[in-house]
């Protein structure tokens, strides 16, 4: 009898086993991210009321609204759900297991020392050293498992891989600059620190998950532009490090022009594929996987995507140049880390979580209205921060655009929860390089 044949299943039984308990790993880092988010969204809104003066100002946990949704919700979100999908890519099942509950925790314990060191004022200095240790920490096992992923079985390194590999870079720098900040600046939210978290870290993994899910094109016009989208999102993430940790304030804007050449680049690079593929073999591959609609779907939260991170990268630019326009930084926050990623989540968590978080298809039928709801709250809310920063007080575009983006965003959990959880299980898809 051949051993060999008998180790096989054996084998493949234990992958399925890991496969598994990483993807129950990863539901708890989706639940507990989902409920950092609320909060913070929650605290938003009734910033926003206290800002508009129909309530009036009292103390509240405002300070730790950009630290749930920024290190509450996106970093745990988007790690999460790539440190599970990038091995997939490769065809092999994830390393990781229960460990990975420990390094949940370390992110749960960021947020208790941002509200202690913000609450005594005693502690504050031991608190912000213990929260910035945790994230430290937490980027460089984030860097260990993108580096397993985009490596093991790989047959050739693409583009993708190094957006994802520079993604971890982005997210271990953001996290030293979390210190300077603390040491140097009166604000942990300086200009380059939102541009090295929502551009080059979580901008990163979704220009790799969109390389990567990609239809193979052999365009060398293509891949020209991908390659100095490569070199100029390499240059911006150090330039806006270097900026950073000099403090050199007066050149604030010169990252957020070299992201704005970066982002420009992938997008016509993926405008060319779009027009090569019309009516190609590429576009039959995709309708193969996945139906039409929402591949469509994708697409356009993808254009809409686009349109928010210039805008964002654009107020982020405007106010390196001129301090005073306060808002404008504001409205690029909210412009890239609503407009951007939100619209984007929308758009591909259809077609990605339900086949790693529950071994379920994608979906076939969407209901775009929570994702209409969502982008025009966003551009009231951010119309009237841009407003703001010349001096014009628009109350109701402001409160209006809070309340529709926590309509869509409850809307698209409960929605995409009850298709997870509930619907009938089908054969998965694999994204795996052969794509």
């Amino acid at each position: 009898m051949d051993n060999s044949t008998e180790r096989q299943p054996a084998k493949e039984n234990n992958f399925s086993n890991i496969y598994l308990l990483r993807r129950k790993v990863l539901l708890y880092y989706v639940i507990v991210a989902t409920l950092f988010a609320a909060i913070g969204t929650i605290m938003g809104l009734i910033e926003l009321f206290v800002f508009s003066g129909y309530v009036s100002p009292f103390q509240f946990g405002f300070f730790d609204h950009p630290f749930l949704q920024v290190y509450g919700f996106l970093v745990l979100f988007v790690s999460g759900v790539a440190v599970v999908l990038v091995p997939t890519f490769r065809g092999h099942t994830p390393n990781t297991g229960y460990v990975d509950y420990l390094f949940l925790l370390v992110m749960v314990l960021f947020q208790a020392f941002i509200i202690i060191a913000m609450s005594i004022q005693s502690a504050e200095r031991i608190f912000m050293y213990a929260a910035f240790a945790c994230i430290l920490v937490y980027s460089i096992r984030y860097i260990f498992l993108v580096w397993q992923g985009t490596t093991v079985g790989a047959r050739k390194i693409d583009l993708g891989d190094f957006f994802l590999a520079l993604s971890g870079a982005a997210l271990l720098l953001s996290s030293i600059m979390f210190l300077n900040n603390f040491l140097y600046n009166p604000h942990i939210f300086t200009l380059p620190m939102i541009f090295i978290l929502l551009v080059g870290f979580v901008g990163s993994v979704i220009i790799g998950v969109m390389i990567k899910t990609s239809p193979l094109s052999s365009s060398k016009l293509r891949q020209s532009l991908l390659r100095v989208s490569m070199i100029f999102a390499l240059i911006a993430v150090l330039a806006d490090f270097f900026i950073s940790v000099f403090n050199l304030h007066g050149y604030n804007y010169f990252a957020g022009i070299l992201f704005l050449a970066e982002i420009g680049c992938f997008a016509l690079a993926q405008l060319v594929l779009a027009i090569r593929s019309k009516g190609s073999e590429e576009k039959v591959k995709l309708r193969s996987a996945f139906s039409m609609k929402i591949i469509g779907f994708s697409r356009l939260s993808a254009a809409i995507s686009y349109f928010w991170i210039v805008a964002g990268i654009l107020f982020g630019i405007a106010y390196g140049l001129d301090g005073n326009l306060y808002y404008f930084k504001i409205a690029s926050i909210h412009s890239i880390g609503l407009g951007f990623i939100g619209s984007t989540i929308m758009g591909y968590a259809p077609l990605l979580l339900p086949g790693i978080i529950s071994e379920k298809a994608p979906r076939v039928r969407i209901k775009p209205v929570s994702f209409y709801i969502f982008n025009i709250g966003t551009l009231l809310m951010v119309l009237a921060f841009a407003l703001a920063g010349y001096g014009v007080q628009e109350p109701v575009s402001l409160v209006s655009g809070g309340i529709l983006i926590l309509v869509g965003i409850i809307w698209y959990i409960v929605d995409i929860h009850m298709y997870i959880f509930h619907k009938p299980e089908k054969e998965s898809v694999s994204f795996s390089d052969n794509w």
